[in-house]
Order: C-alpha cells, then sequence, then structure tokens
C-alpha cells in the first residue's frame, strides 16, 4: 500500500490553476496505486447540479471526490453564507471532516490563502488546522510576484510552511524572460516544483502536473 499523501492546494488568486493542479496531484497518486479522494471544503459560484471544482477534478483524476458545502453566490465563502442566510463554515468542523477522510486527499482551497470563511479565520487557518502538506499554485501572470510572496508570508504568519510552488501558465503563453523573474524572485523564499506550460487542453495540463509529482517534485 503506497504511503498516504495529504495535501491542501491554495494559490495567488482565483483562476490560476488550481483545479488543474489539484487532479494532476490526484492523478500522480491513482498510478502510484494509492485511492485519493478530492476534497473541495466550500464551493462558491456553482448551481445545484453543476459539475464543481471537486467533480471536474475527480473526473480527470479518474478518483473519488467530495464537497462538503456549495454556494450559488459566486464570492468568498463568508459573503456567500451571508447572501444564502446560512451559516459561515467553521475551520473546526471542516478541519474534523478533513481528519476523518481515510488515505490520501486533495484539498482544493477557493481563491487564494487569505480568503476568509467567517468574521475571523481565512483558509490559512484551515491549513495550519489540517496540518496537510501545502502547495501554492503561482499563477503566471503580471503581478503574480507580489502575490506568491504575500501568499507564502501569510502562510508563516499562520504557523504553516509552505511545501512548494508550482507556476501555472493558466490562460495564455508565457515569455520563459518572465518564468525566470519569477523564478529569480521566489528562489530561496519557497522551493519551487516545476513549471506548468499553457495548454488549452485542460486535460494535458493534469497530465503534465502528475508527471512532474511523478518524478518526486511532492
Amino acid at each position: 500500500m503506497p504511503h498516504a499523501r495529504r495535501y491542501f492546494v491554495t494559490g495567488t488568486d482565483t483562476d490560476v490553476g488550481k483545479t488543474r493542479v489539484t487532479a494532476g496531484l490526484a492523478l500522480a497518486l491513482v498510478r502510484a496505486g494509492a485511492e485519493p479522494v478530492i476534497v473541495k471544503p466550500i464551493q462558491t459560484g456553482a448551481l445545484a447540479g453543476e459539475e464543481g471544482d471537486a467533480e471536474r477534478a475527480g473526473r480527470l483524476a479518474g478518483c473519488a471526490f467530495h464537497e462538503y458545502a456549495r454556494f450559488e453566490r459566486p464570492a468568498d465563502p463568508w459573503a456567500a453564507a451571508v447572501a444564502e442566510d446560512r451559516p459561515v463554515q467553521r475551520v473546526a468542523d471542516i478541519a474534523a471532516r478533513l481528519a476523518a477522510e481515510p488515505g490520501s486527499i486533495v484539498v482544493e482551497g477557493a481563491g487564494g490563502i487569505a480568503v476568509p470563511l467567517g468574521p475571523d479565520e481565512t483558509f490559512a487557518d484551515l491549513a495550519a488546522a489540517t496540518g496537510l502538506s501545502t502547495i501554492v499554485v503561482v499563477g503566471l501572470r503580471l503581478g503574480c510576484i507580489s502575490h506568491a510572496l504575500l501568499t507564502v508570508a501569510y502562510l508563516r504568519s499562520r504557523g504553516v510552511e509552505p511545501a512548494g510552488a508550482l507556476l501555472v501558465a493558466r490562460h495564455a503563453p508565457v515569455e520563459p524572460a518572465y518564468v525566470a523573474d519569477v523564478r529569480r524572485a521566489l528562489a530561496g523564499r519557497v522551493a519551487i516544483w516545476g513549471v506548468v506550460p499553457y495548454d488549452e487542453d485542460e486535460a494535458a495540463s493534469v497530465e503534465y502536473v502528475a508527471a512532474l509529482a511523478s518524478k518526486g517534485a511532492a
């Protein structure tokens, strides 16, 4: 039985490639003989019956998935809960459910690491409470250096040491010179596991991440 791996995937912003990375990590685990579960603790911006991030990642990786809570409003979980007059999701409750998930899991956050779950909790608090191996997805676009450095600093302020970062060209090809700039700025601050090149084919990006993870990056 492969050693269980338990990941928390966060990002420098929304729509930077977290779902692709989540699916890729899970796919690598599947190919290593594990039976991982992908978990999206809070899905926002999705109607009932629509495919959410966890379902999409599970489909791409060929593994099971769980979604703990869903809100229709495309907003942070706190704002979404207020808009729908529903209880705020608490870190302690989510962490307890994640702790009960057996074996390997890949947990995908929502937006960036400082996105609020409620008036006094963020996704960084969830990462700290779970002790999962935290992966930072850096969306390769102008401004990402500052976003990445702030993300890493915020995680450490909450007692979370990032396990590594993946640089993802999510929306368009990125000039090698800019990738080099990002690498240089992050060197010594967080381990860079690799660069995921732009590809319109979501499945191809997932395969690329899985290959990186299988080679020992993760």
